[in-house]
């Protein structure tokens, strides 16, 4: 973890030293470009190109030099601190005056500690948040301190352990979990019988994406609890968290099998009924494209996409899903989420339309089946509204042939408004009047609550004309006074 601050020390030095002497030149009137004898303008161009993406000039490396050998030196500094915390040989006994300063500045500590804790009872408080941060600041000040006068005191290593997880947890300060995960590698030197101390190490390289240090942690923080619990059986509450941060650091790794081994570990360490939930949820996300981590991940991607109405980059994202899916599951999903994307926000219907066509096609037997999946019924639906619909703009477009084949398809299965294209199919057909009461008889037959009193009406006052054109009075009679009855309804 050093090495990775030290590199950051160094790259901000170099930014620095770019802008004290890369910036300086700019805003003025360009300088007259400079041609060696022996060459032209057009190599001498090329060759400045070829050097700014190289090096930089001697003044420049020199003002780099400088800056990153002061950050050294601060660095040094920042490092000394854990010369004391790291001794192999133990101290000798500090003397009163000694013992006297190491108290004071672990009270000190302890006492800005817990004023940081009253402090952000209340996160909503912006000031008390910046006031508790500074008690924050200062408590790990007078811990370090007291750490230098005695590196023994496991007290005071705990507090700080404590103080910088707070500051990198609570405040999100940049580069505190980095601090953070830096300092409990050398406090889990020290002290190897607390597992919290590796939890929060656990924790720290899990928001720094730092999986397989995470979960290397979180399996040393089970171990010790385990081989430290002495007098009772290791708390099942910190076992179920523990093996549960496992399973997530190996699906975060995309090992799906370890993943969900070490979750159906936890759920036997769990208690509370929510707990359970949470580890099945899991293994059901792990298997959504049976165990294929990466498009689960990406399938996450879309819905949050979706979500926030960002519908070009969720055509992209599901463009980038299909390729690697394994499951017809899956790949019917993403089929599915694409073409409403495409038929709804991105104007490409016949798109939209072919793509849910080759769903419908590949659902084969299950398209009629009546104990079809809940899936395939909301495909279905989705496919069915999309031919009713394009029917529709091809009967505003005067294409009478096109706008019946959309609808004629729209009735070869059960969805949630097949209705509405039977209706349309009277209408297209009047002249047909068996045609237009076989549609209008199914349309009345299949309606199941989807036409509004108003669709309904005109449907009954179809069939009476439709039946009156065919010669059955009767059944005319017989649906004037149906019609009568929905228009009174209707009032």
């Amino acid at each position: 973890m050093f090495k990775a601050i030290h590199v950051r020390a160094i790259a901000i030095s170099v930014w620095l030293a770019w802008l004290a002497v890369g910036c300086a030149g700019s805003g003025g009137k360009s300088a007259k470009l400079h041609v060696p004898p022996g060459l032209d303008s057009v190599a001498v161009v090329q060759s400045d190109k070829m050097a700014s993406k190289t090096f930089v000039s001697v003044e420049q490396e020199k003002k780099a030099a400088q800056l990153t050998e002061a950050s050294k030196q601060e660095l040094e500094k920042v490092d000394e601190f854990w010369n004391y915390l790291e001794q192999r040989v133990q101290q000798s006994e500090l003397s009163g005056e000694q013992r006297k300063q190491f108290d004071r500045e672990l009270s000190q500590g302890a006492a800005q500690l817990a004023r940081w804790k009253s402090l952000t009872k209340n996160g909503t408080d912006a000031k008390a948040l910046q006031t508790a941060l500074q008690y924050c600041q200062s408590a790990r000040e007078h811990l370090e301190q007291a750490l230098r006068l005695n590196p023994y005191d496991k007290n005071a290593r705990a507090l700080l352990a404590a103080t910088y997880y707070n500051l990198q947890h609570m405040f999100g300060q940049e580069g505190n979990y980095e601090r953070s995960a830096y300092i409990l590698e050398r406090l889990t030197r020290i002290e190897r019988g607390e597992h919290s101390l590796f939890r929060m190490l656990g924790e720290s390289y899990m928001n720094l994406e730092q999986y397989k240090k995470a979960l290397w942690n979180f399996k040393k923080a089970q171990n010790v609890l385990m081989e430290t619990s002495f007098s009772a059986p290791a708390d099942s509450s910190m076992l179920f968290y523990y093996t549960y941060m496992q399973a997530d650091m190996y699906a975060r790794l995309h090992n799906a099998q370890e993943a969900v081994n070490h979750f159906q570990i936890a759920k036997s360490f769990a208690r509370q009924p929510d707990e359970k939930a949470d580890v099945e949820n899991y293994i059901k996300w792990i298997q959504w494209d049976n165990g294929n981590i990466q498009a689960a991940e990406l399938w996450d991607k879309i819905l949050a996409y979706e979500s926030a109405k960002e519908y070009r980059k969720m055509e992209s994202t599901c463009r980038q899903l299909l390729p690697i899916l394994g499951t017809r599951r899956a790949k019917f999903a993403v089929q599915h989420k694409l073409a409403v994307v495409e038929f709804e926000y991105l104007g490409k219907k016949d798109k939209a339309a072919d793509r849910m066509y080759w769903v419908y096609k590949s659902l084969g037997a299950e398209v009629r089946s009546p104990n079809r999946s809940k899936e395939a019924q909301q495909y279905m639906n989705t496919f069915g509204a999309m031919l009713y619909r394009l029917g529709v703009d091809a009967l505003k477009s005067q294409k009478k042939r096109t706008a019946l084949a959309y609808f004629n398809k729209a009735t070869e299965f059960e969805w949630d408004q097949v209705a509405k294209p039977y209706i349309e199919l009277v209408t297209l057909l009047w002249n047909d009047p068996t045609k237009a009461i076989y549609f209008g008889e199914k349309a009345l037959t299949l309606a199941d609550g989807s036409l509004s009193s108003k669709e309904s009406c005109e449907l009954l006052s179809m069939m009476v004309r439709a039946h009156k054109s065919a010669g059955n009075y009767d059944k005319a009679r017989e649906y004037f006074r149906i019609w009568k009855q929905c228009q009174e309804e209707g009032k």
